[in-house]
């Protein structure tokens, strides 16, 4: 029927649901994409570097790019991707934990004494995880989350007592533990080319992935992060997620405690001194936020990686060991800068 002179035509609506559908699956489509592009520019800084030290070892020395020796980079540096991924949680809620190489050393201690006194291999690994967890919940989460302490004091504090009491238990010698096969198994057995500690840290990693990506509790962390007030007004407990966030850190820095003393068959209060400013390192150069609220696990693994590399690869090319630092420092830097160029040019083009 032709419309009353002057008015306009009325077009047919759509049928119930077809434009819709549509429109959302183009949403839907363009939201996917600019995910993508949003998750390969996060990575292109230390992915760049990455590539070019990996193509620069395998120039100057062959035997880098073997199979055996990446497997090697992945097993000699499963227990700093579980340290840093226990990290990532802390640095997602806007703190930082400078304890984790004191929780790893005192748990090492802790499971040498607790296998001298009869106590099973899983049963010292619970014990160590569980005071793990205490000391980050009491020690770290509470003062700082609760009572608004500093993190980096209390933490540091933190770090201090715990090696200081790793070296009253030992009298500061090492504990040998070749006498124990099965905590050797885990720290050195594996099957066929794989050992024990790559299946372990990738599984970590995997858990910690679908944690923070696809359960509320991770988007609870990353909101904390993000805006904490924002967060409280949502009903969200902030205090808790910090404190569940230092809880898992020191969980995790205290048995990867356990699986060093596995792997090195020794427990000493000195065992990896200064490894929580490695992890701070991989963790950042993965591209976590020191701030909160932005950063992957993927992203730590990649940093965990570049610094894997970067340290095989030296100690292949026979690289005096101070001219190592140097080295070290000045690609962790260049590579900083690099995602920083990139940051700013894609602010700008936005």
């Amino acid at each position: 029927m032709q419309p009353p002179d002057g008015q306009a035509a009325v077009e047919a609506p759509p049928e119930p649901g077809h434009g819709r559908s549509s429109a959302w699956r183009l949403l839907s489509l363009h939201g996917h994409t600019l995910r993508l592009r949003e998750a390969t520019l996060q990575y292109v800084g230390v992915l760049t570097v990455l590539l070019i030290l990996i193509a620069v070892f395998s120039f100057l020395q062959p035997q880098f790019h073997t199979w055996s020796n990446a497997l090697n980079i992945l097993e000699t540096n499963a227990t700093l991707l579980i340290l840093s991924v226990g990290l990532t949680f802390v640095l997602l809620v806007g703190g930082f934990d400078l304890s984790i190489g004191g929780v790893l050393a005192l748990a090492g201690v802790c499971v040498a004494k607790l296998l001298e006194q009869g106590v099973g291999t899983w049963g010292a690994m619970l014990i160590v995880i569980i005071g793990g967890i205490v000391v980050g919940i009491v020690f770290n989460g509470f003062p700082i989350s609760r009572l608004g302490a500093n993190f980096f004091m209390i933490t540091l504090g933190v770090s201090f007592a715990t090696r200081g009491i790793a070296l009253v238990m030992t009298n500061g010698a090492s504990i040998g533990l070749y006498n124990y096969k099965s905590l050797q198994t885990i720290g050195n057995g594996g099957v066929g080319q794989f050992g024990w500690l790559i299946f372990i840290s990738i599984g970590v990693l995997l858990v910690a992935t679908m944690i923070t990506r696809y359960t509320g509790y991770g988007r609870m962390i990353y909101a904390v992060g993000g805006n904490s007030e924002a967060a409280r007004l949502a009903g969200i407990n902030v205090v808790w997620i910090r404190i569940s966030a230092y809880a898992i850190c020191a969980g995790l820095a205290a048995f990867t405690g356990f699986l060093e003393a596995g792997r090195l068959a020794a427990a000493a209060p000195d065992t990896d001194t200064g490894i929580e400013f490695t992890a701070a390192a991989a963790v950042l150069l993965g591209g976590t936020s020191f701030v909160g609220g932005v950063g992957t696990m993927l992203g730590t693994f990649l940093g965990v990686l570049f610094l894997g590399v970067l340290q095989n690869g030296l100690i292949i090319s026979s690289i005096n060991i101070y001219y190592q630092n140097v080295i070290t420092g000045a690609v962790l830097v260049l590579s900083v800068l690099i995602d920083r160029f990139r940051q700013s040019r894609s602010g700008r083009a936005t």
